[in-house]
């Protein structure tokens, strides 16, 4: 698998490395800044030259810290030409400044969770908006936070029934809509100028919301967003990894009919097909029993043929057509560093046929040859 060459994104001009950075781990207040630049620093030394980030992580922070970090990626005082690689960041939240906590702002998903989160320390809450007026505003506030004068990509995030109701995602579309809010005119004029190359949209399926992929609640509305905006990519995450392959259903055929690419991102289902054990995490939550049997036949397969899991939890997004990247993500300077070493580590082709014919991967999805 060549994984250095840049990848297209589906129909748009923008090309890729196939491995990305994710940017939502660095975000974290147990991670420092310098910790979080010296990460980024380490993805770029690395050969990572897409960059993944968003409003909502850490409320700011890492659109914060990756703009400082691409600033000096090649050394101090030596900053990379623009054009030697790509940011994408994503609209949707507004962060409004509350110098002073106003828990009436504060508002809940529909299964308990907070979805206005204020950070303590910057004193900015979210608001969610995704009409003309406030795509523009959150594209020119990123461009703030980062410190760059133009991103190549914008993501719509979160229309989702994890954060919302049915009727506040029916809000959302009126806002998104051509002739109701304008959010995709918005999208798509930013586009058509030059200020952006592609336009994106987020698939999650994370314990928030899994119960919309039960039935065809979730693929219903990436169709329906699909529909409303002239979408590039789709960000997939956790939809589409050795352990779930949902995305093969009815994502992936869309993208390939429309010619929409993807981006994967948490390629190790939140870290834990990095180290699948009981403590670790498996998509935000505690893994099901299913998937932890299925983590432990393929650690089997993969330690008999002497790689780690996680090599082939990296490379088995990129063989499907419609794959541009993948964007772990990381919070050390170890982890990009170790990423690289697991997109290159040769897997055998008895790793995909085992898997397979043992049932833990889908017989459908494309493996590396």
């Amino acid at each position: 698998m060549d994984v250095s060459t840049p990848r297209q994104v589906g129909k748009s001009a923008m090309r890729v490395t196939p491995l990305g950075f994710g940017g939502g781990i660095m975000s974290r207040l147990e991670v420092s800044n310098e910790q979080a630049i010296a990460t980024v620093k380490a993805a770029w030394d690395s050969g990572v030259r897409f960059y993944e980030t968003s409003p909502w992580y850490g409320v700011g922070r890492s659109e914060r810290r990756l703009g400082l970090a691409l600033f000096g990626a090649e050394g101090a005082g030596a900053s990379p030409p623009r054009d030697s690689y790509c940011i994408n960041t994503k609209v949707g939240r507004t962060l409004n400044p509350e110098p002073v906590l106003n828990e009436t702002n504060k508002t809940l998903s529909p299964n308990g969770q907070l979805r206005t989160h204020r950070d303590p320390h910057s004193g900015f809450r979210v608001d969610f908006g995704y009409s003309y007026e406030r795509i523009m505003a959150q594209h020119w506030d990123s461009l703030q936070r980062l410190g760059h004068s133009r991103v190549d990509s914008l993501t719509l995030h979160d229309i989702d029934y994890g954060y919302h109701s049915p009727e506040q995602i029916d809000s959302y579309m009126t806002q998104l809509s051509k002739t109701g809010g304008g959010g995709a005119r918005a999208l798509e004029e930013l586009r058509d100028s030059g200020a952006i190359s592609a336009i994106g949209c987020g698939c999650n399926l994370e314990s928030r919301n899994a119960f919309s992929w039960e039935d065809s609640a979730h693929e219903d509305l990436c169709m329906r967003i699909a529909d409303t905006v002239d979408l590039d990519f789709f960000v997939v995450a956790g939809a589409y990894t050795l352990l779930e392959t949902r995305a093969l259903r009815r994502i992936l055929p869309l993208c390939e009919e429309r010619n929409i690419g993807v981006i994967i991102a948490a390629p190790y289902a939140s870290g834990w097909l990095v180290s699948p054990d009981e403590t670790a995490p498996y998509m935000y939550d505690k893994a099901p029993d299913d998937i932890v049997k299925k983590s432990r036949g393929m650690k089997s397969i993969c330690e008999d043929a002497g790689i780690p899991l996680a090599a082939a939890a990296i490379q088995f997004p990129l063989t499907h057509p419609s794959v541009a990247a993948v964007i772990p993500g990381a919070r050390a300077p170890s982890e990009p560093t170790q990423n690289h070493a697991y997109m290159h580590t040769p897997v055998p082709a008895e790793v995909w046929q085992k898997m397979k014919s043992e049932g833990f991967l889908d017989q459908d999805a494309p493996t590396p040859t």
